[in-house]
C-alpha cells in the first residue's frame, strides 16, 4: 500500500500524520500540528468563530500541500470535539471542501474512542487484564475499557480542557476555589458516565494533555514521540507538578520545559482532569501513549473522510 495520511480537526489542535502501513504496523514519515483553538469561546453559542475557521482552513491547506509533496495516495480527515456540537458545522465543512478539497467526516465520540484505542494498541500490543485508555481533548474526553486488549466499552464525556478552562479557571494563576469547582465538576461527570472499578490494572492516556505531562517529566525541549510512548507517570509526581503549574502565572508557566507555550493556558485544567481520572479508577500510575486517533485512522480498513 502507498502512503496514507490522517488529519484530526480537534477543538484545540489540528494534527497531520503521514505514514506507511504494513499489516497492523505503522511507520510514521511526517507529522505536523498547530493549535488553532476551534473551541475558543464556543459555549454557550455553539458557534465556531469566523477567525478560528479561517485559521483552521489555512492550516488544512498546509497539510494538504504536505500530503501532495509526500505522494500520499489515501488521505483521511475527521472532525472531533466541539465540531460534533457546532451549529454552523455545515458552513465550516463546505468552506473546507471548497478551499482545500478535503471531505471531512464528523465522527461520534464513541467512534473517536474506538479509533483512539486502535492507535494505542499499535504501541501497547500485549495489554493483559482490565485496562482503561483515555483521550482528553479540547471539547471532550473519550474512555475505552479493554479486557485483555479487546474493546469492551466506549464512552465519550463532555470534559474538554478548553471548555473547562473557560468555565472555571477565570484568574491567572487560578484561585483554589476555581480549581476545586473544576475538580468537583469533573468528579460528577465521571461518576455519572462511568462506575468506579477497583479491578482496573492499567490506565493509559493519549493526546495533548497526557503527552505534554510526559514531555514535562522528561524535560523535553524538542518533542519526540518515541520518548513519549510508554512513559510512566506516578500520581505522586503529578500531584507535585500540579501544585507547581497552578501556582505559576501564565508567563512563567509557559517557560517550563516540555510545555508548549500554546498549551500553557489549558494545562492546569488538563492535569486536574488527569488526576480526577486516576482517582476515579483508583490508579497510582499512568502510562502515556503518543499514538492514538491519527494512528487508529490509518489502521482502519475503511476510508474515513477523503480528499476530493
Amino acid at each position: 500500500m502507498g502512503k496514507i495520511a490522517s488529519i484530526d480537526i480537534g477543538s484545540n489542535t489540528l494534527r497531520l500524520l503521514i505514514a506507511e502501513k504494513s499489516g497492523e504496523r505503522i511507520k510514521a514519515l511526517f507529522r505536523d500540528r498547530e493549535m488553532v483553538r476551534l473551541g475558543r469561546s464556543f459555549y454557550p453559542s455553539l458557534l465556531l468563530s469566523s477567525t478560528a475557521m479561517e485559521a483552521a482552513v489555512k492550516v488544512l491547506k498546509r497539510f494538504v500541500v504536505e500530503t501532495e509533496k509526500e505522494g500520499v495516495t489515501n488521505l483521511r480527515a475527521v472532525g472531533t470535539g466541539v465540531l460534533r456540537e457546532a451549529e454552523n458545522i455545515r458552513f465550516f465543512l463546505e468552506k473546507v471542501r471548497k478551499e482545500t478539497g478535503l471531505l471531512v467526516r464528523i465522527v461520534s465520540g464513541v467512534e473517536e474512542a474506538g479509533l483512539m484505542a486502535k492507535g494505542i494498541l499499535s504501541v501497547f500490543p500485549s495489554i493483559q487484564g482490565k485496562t482503561i485508555i483515555f483521550d482528553i481533548g479540547g471539547g471532550s474526553t473519550e474512555l475505552v475499557f479493554l479486557n485483555n486488549g479487546q474493546m469492551a466499552e466506549r464512552i465519550s464525556m463532555p470534559l474538554g480542557v478548553v471548555g473547562l478552562t473557560e468555565k472555571f479557571l477565570k484568574t491567572d494563576p487560578p484561585k483554589s476555589n476555581e480549581s476545586d469547582s473544576l475538580k468537583i465538576h469533573c468528579r460528577n461527570i465521571l461518576r455519572k458516565n462511568s462506575a468506579k472499578n477497583d479491578k482496573i490494572r492499567k490506565l493509559i492516556g493519549t493526546a495533548g494533555t497526557a503527552t505534554t505531562l510526559a514531555a514535562m517529566a522528561k524535560n523535553l525541549f524538542d518533542y519526540d514521540p518515541d520518548q513519549i510512548n510508554q512513559t510512566v507517570l506516578t500520581k505522586e509526581y503529578l500531584i507535585e507538578l500540579s501544585k507547581q503549574i497552578l501556582a505559576l502565572p501564565l508567563e512563567k508557566r509557559s517557560s517550563l520545559a516540555g510545555l508548549e507555550p500554546g498549551r500553557a493556558d489549558i494545562i492546569s485544567a488538563g492535569i486536574l482532569l488527569v488526576l480526577e481520572i486516576m482517582g476515579h479508577f483508583s490508579q497510582r500510575v499512568l502510562l502515556v501513549s503518543d499514538a492514538g486517533l491519527l494512528e487508529g485512522m490509518i489502521l482502519e480498513k475503511k476510508g474515513i473522510g477523503f480528499k476530493v
